[in-house]
């Protein structure tokens, strides 16, 4: 695998939306979520030397940007009231495989490595994050919690005010609306 090349402070910019957007999902407020995104570039610019270049850029800022959203999370102090949603079909047996048994997703489900896979799983990830987008903001922000920033389900209970079982239930829920929005949006050749 050959190294990508090193990005320059400026080329960093071109990601701003992208992480703005991310983190505004997860912290709720536009203003806390530029907050992150900037102490994220300053890491960034401050660990410029340090980066090796293995993996894309954006996937280098996404990682930092993660560990400033659990810390701005864990810093917080608020309860967030969750209203409850709709109940989905229980057909859940049929997608058991795609999860593991903790809850999170399987990796096998998505790993291929031919030209064809890639392109197929880069659509699809863009097709996640547009069904993401359809969520209602907190279901989405429990389902990036547990999903993106791999919180216990202890910990974003306690973060929330919730229940384990009630957080079980969402995030069954958003793992449905998801299946849902990416089966209507996605076809098999």
């Amino acid at each position: 695998m050959t190294p990508l090349s090193q990005p320059r402070a400026d080329t960093l910019e071109e990601h701003r939306r992208f992480l703005l957007n991310l983190a505004a999902l997860q912290l709720g407020s536009r203003d806390d979520a530029d907050d992150v995104v900037q102490d994220t570039f300053a890491a960034a610019l401050g660990g410029l030397a340090g980066f090796s270049g293995e993996v894309p850029v954006r996937a280098w800022l996404v990682g930092i940007l993660r560990h400033k959203i659990v810390d701005a999370i864990r810093r917080r102090v608020r309860y967030v009231r969750l209203d409850p949603e709709d109940v989905l079909p229980d057909d859940e047996a049929e997608f058991d495989d795609h999860f593991t048994t903790d809850g999170c997703w399987h990796p096998s489900v998505l790993n291929d490595s031919c030209p064809e896979a890639s392109l197929a799983h880069r659509e699809l990830l863009e097709l996640i994050e547009l069904c993401m987008q359809k969520l209602p903001a907190n279901t989405a922000r429990v389902f990036l919690m547990r999903e993106f920033l791999d919180l216990d389900f202890g910990e974003i209970a306690a973060q929330l005010g919730l229940t384990e079982g009630h957080l079980r239930v969402l995030l069954y829920r958003a793992r449905m609306r998801l299946r849902d929005c990416v089966s209507r949006g996605w076809s098999c050749p």
